[in-house]
């Protein structure tokens, strides 16, 4: 069948048209995407991984406690496959009730015996899937066994912290979190200066797509701060 109205349109306009439905980049909103933050540097500043590093730093503060958490892991995965080199990503775990503490002592005893990529995930499902109490050292010393190989007295002699270095790192890690006004999980800061969670981006899925305009933002402030050197030797 033949429409002449379709023969007539022509080329040019055919091309606006196709062209009205591609989606524009999308804009993002300092205090509305996310959050500036005005906080005083040697707070900001303290671990040293974030200090003495050139890379932009993204970090997740979560905790094995927040069934948010667990089904954000799937963005973070998918995003971290697609990060580029110069993007530096962490997590720290904060303590927003009482059994969250030992929960973010198993995590950074994950870190000290090099286990987290073993124990990462089960830690979540053992949670919210097995519904198995986490917040008890027995159950947290068999997962890393069985997860990870990590034999009772090496995970007791790390999990005993004699040194406390685990909970100094918590306690550092809390203030962090309180001079950044974190108060939900998961939230994602970028660069010790933007911060984006759900309320932000209000959506998990949407997370990711602020924190990626803010790396660029970064790179583009990084970039605008550094001295062109043109001086002869």
């Amino acid at each position: 069948m033949t429409i002449p109205f379709v023969r007539a349109v022509s080329v040019s306009t055919l091309v606006l048209w196709i062209s009205s439905f591609v989606v524009a980049d999308e804009e993002f909103e300092p205090g509305v995407d996310y959050k500036v933050l005005n906080f005083p540097n040697d707070v900001a500043t303290k671990d040293a991984s974030s200090k003495n590093s050139e890379k932009i730093s993204v970090v997740e503060y979560f905790s094995y406690g927040c069934v948010a958490c667990k089904k954000f892991e799937v963005e973070i995965s998918t995003w971290l496959d697609t990060k580029e080199d110069d993007v530096a990503f962490r997590r720290e775990a904060v303590v927003f009730f009482e059994d969250w503490a030992i929960l973010a002592k198993a995590y950074y005893v994950a870190i000290e015996l090099d286990v987290l990529d073993a124990v990462h995930i089960p830690m979540f499902e053992a949670l919210h899937v097995k519904k198995l109490p986490m917040t008890n050292r027995e159950h947290i010393e068999q997962l890393f066994l069985d997860e990870a190989n990590i034999d009772s007295e090496v995970f007791r002699k790390v999990y005993n912290d004699e040194d406390q270095s685990i909970l100094n790192r918590i306690l550092e890690v809390h203030e962090t979190a309180r001079f950044m006004s974190i108060k939900n999980t998961p939230t994602v800061v970028v660069n010790d200066k933007y911060l984006v969670n759900t309320r932000t981006a209000q959506s998990r899925a949407r997370i990711f797509r602020v924190v990626n305009h803010l790396v660029e933002k970064v790179r583009g402030e990084n970039k605008s701060t550094t001295p062109n050197d043109n001086s002869q030797g």
